[in-house]
């Protein structure tokens, strides 16, 4: 506790260091408005407690803006009462902020009902019933990643414990299958216009787009930015090469030529990881699995959204101008559609419908002998189990919520314009921020903080710096550079969570996975990034960086049949 008391001290006399020593630049707090971000980054990194950095930020936030004149009892008191009230309960008190939490815990219930059914087994058992090869085995394993495509969490923990025995029997390496599952997770689920992270992301963009009065929905940013987020585009464009041509490099190519040659699919001497994040997730004995079971829920809450965000903007007149000019197909049409629907409640909606579906399908299913397994009790306990195990998660994005308040309130964004509006080439912004966000990330081992505490400072440069344009592109670096860092972190969650899915040693997976994530950062940055901003459209980003990826994995990769017949020869 000494030594913790010790570090915690120093990170936050570090953060304060850096504040005094930055230029004033005319601000009311000087180089003290990075406060927040600077003291959430410190504590986290140096006492590896992501919630304690993110109140201590917000307490330091409210000494800032202390009113003068107050005594000791009083200023306490303010402080606290700033912190909690002002930072904490106001912005959470807000329905959109109500209806995104709701919508994340609603999904993620769903998950684990859908797969006490057995309807995400059913997916991997239709997969695995085509491997029948080590090929095979790999691809099955990249496509039910794909499929699994609403929560990176149960992303990894399904693809994970059910493709390991398939793996395992065609000597794929641990490495390999724990490489698959995580980079397939986080991209896919951070595209994806339905999973647990879009809330959570369309949250944070809608406070910003409000905080500078674009006119913008945090739903159309997210639209927006998609063709630019190409760190997630290109890691699975990485991950489909590497699984196709079986062509790698660096350490993943001695674990796939350890398995091929002498069968090992664990190095020797590795400590494989595994605990109890499949608990309650595991079908009773008895029923059959089948991937209906998860489809029906899952394009239910999909189609919901999709009718959903229509009725209710049905009537809004600048939707009903957009009808009458432009196909209801038209992308202008479905982007005035999603800037004036309520989007966080009509996502909600749809979770509740698609929970509500997964119970009665939960509990309706049968035995061969007649009987029903799943009763009430258990599909509601194993909805409720998947909440509450998410709390960690939940708590974070409530204080993510609260740093931005934090933020506004000392001037955090202000501050940077101030600093860097008159400096900073526009087209360097976007893969500045990128690689900002990659070392937050990687140092504080979660993508979601980093999101949250550099959106709302560094969206209002750019914005200051570019317009809309660059604004997408830098809201699509901080996104990207998050989860790019939280991919190298080795104390990442996810990373953490793949390793114990596959059943593989933690530190082979960091070694093996990393030098595939920073070839792939490296593309999204210069080619992607850079050229995007300097150059030409996101269209043609995104087209030249999977030709990269494409040509380093064909050409700068080797087969391990290959590698085995040159060391026999």
């Amino acid at each position: 506790m000494r030594g913790l008391t010790l570090r915690y001290a120093a990170a936050i006399a570090g953060a304060l260091v850096v504040g005094w020593l930055l230029p004033a630049e005319g601000t009311p707090h000087g180089g003290l408005s990075l406060l927040p971000p600077l003291v959430a980054i410190a504590v986290a990194i140096v006492t590896g407690w992501l919630v304690l950095g993110l109140c201590t930020a917000l307490v330091g936030a409210a000494i800032l803006v202390l009113p003068p004149d107050m005594g000791p009892l009083s200023a306490v008191a303010w402080v606290l009462r700033t912190s909690a009230v002002d930072f904490v309960w106001q912005p959470l008190s807000d329905s959109f902020q109500l209806y995104i939490l709701a919508f994340t815990a609603g999904l993620i219930g769903m998950v684990r009902v859908v797969s006490l059914a057995g309807g995400t087994r059913g997916i991997a058992e239709a997969l695995a019933r085509r491997a029948d090869g080590t090929a095979t085995a790999r691809r099955a394993t990249f496509l039910l990643g794909l499929a699994v495509f609403f929560d990176d969490y149960s992303n990894t923990i399904v693809v994970g414990t059910t493709m390991r025995p398939v793996a395992d029997r065609f000597r794929v390496p641990r490495e390999k299958l724990a490489y698959i599952v995580d980079s397939t997770a986080a991209p896919v689920a951070g595209v994806a216009l339905i999973s647990t992270w879009i809330g959570y992301e369309v949250g944070l963009f809608q406070d910003a787009m409000d905080n500078l009065s674009t006119g913008v929905s945090g739903y159309e940013l997210f639209f927006r930015a998609l063709s630019v987020r190409f760190y997630c585009w290109f890691a699975l464009v990485f991950v489909a090469a590497n699984v196709w041509w079986r062509r790698d490099f660096g350490p993943m190519l001695h674990a796939e030529n350890r398995a091929l040659v002498h069968g090992q699919v664990l190095r020797p001497g590795a400590k494989a990881m595994d605990g109890h994040e499949t608990d309650g997730l595991e079908m009773p004995a008895g029923l059959t699995p089948n991937w209906v079971w998860a489809a029906i829920p899952v394009g239910l809450v999909i189609v919901g959204v999709v009718v959903g965000m229509q009725a209710d903007a049905w009537s809004v007149p600048a939707v009903v101008e957009a009808r009458q000019q432009v196909s209801a197909l038209s992308q202008l049409y479905w982007s005035t559609v999603f800037s004036n629907a309520d989007g966080a409640k009509v996502m909600f909606l749809s979770a509740v419908l698609g929970t509500v579906v997964a119970m009665l399908i939960a509990v309706t299913r049968r035995t061969e002998q007649g009987h029903r397994p799943i009763s009430p009790r258990l599909a509601a306990s194993t909805w409720l189990g998947g909440v509450t195990g998410f709390h960690r998660a939940l708590v974070i994005l409530v204080l993510a919520w609260a740093i931005k308040e934090a933020c506004s309130a000392v001037g955090t964004s202000d501050y940077l314009v101030a600093l860097l509006g008159t400096s900073l080439p526009p087209a360097t912004v976007p893969l500045l921020v990128f690689l900002l966000a990659a070392v937050v990330a990687f140092s504080i081992g979660t993508s979601w903080t980093t999101m949250a505490i550099l959106l709302p400072t560094t969206v209002p440069l750019a914005h200051e710096l570019g317009g809309l344009p660059l604004t997408v592109m830098t809201a699509a670096a901080v996104l990207d550079g998050s989860i790019f860092g939280d991919h190298c972190s080795p104390i990442s969650d996810t990373t953490v969570l793949s390793s114990v899915a596959a059943g593989c040693d933690h530190l082979d997976h960091v070694k093996t996975q990393m030098p595939y994530a920073v070839m792939t950062m490296i593309v999204a940055a210069t080619v992607g990034y850079l050229g995007t901003a300097a150059l030409y459209p996101g269209g043609v980003g995104l087209i030249l960086g999977a030709i990269c990826i494409i040509l380093i994995v064909r050409f700068g990769g080797r087969r391990s049949e290959d590698v085995a017949e040159d060391v026999s020869a």
